[in-house]
């Protein structure tokens, strides 16, 4: 019976965190919206924070040519994620 009523409280919590992190989420898919003027869901949206982090490590780091390097195939990844996610490129 105490397993049962930890694993409730557990998954509680975790909904309500998913809830919290979700809002402002959607108030960024809803900014991203309005900017592309197309619907954009959340998972495009996660996905252009990714390419905007990326990019943001690629140009702005001050790192060995090793990270570099890594930023830039970061960076491609995302962009070509974006690309089959249909975001950027229609």
């Amino acid at each position: 019976m105490k397993q049962t009523m930890t694993f409730q409280h557990e998954e509680r919590f975790l909904l309500r965190f998913a809830q919290m992190v979700r809002k402002p989420i959607a108030l960024l898919a809803g900014y991203y919206s309005k900017v592309l003027d197309t619907e954009i869901n959340l998972r495009q949206t996660l996905l252009l924070l990714n390419v905007q982090l990326a990019f943001f490590f690629t140009v702005f780091s001050d790192c060995s040519l090793f990270f570099r390097a890594l930023f830039i195939f970061w960076l491609y990844d995302a962009l070509f994620k974006c690309k089959r996610a249909r975001v950027i490129g229609r």
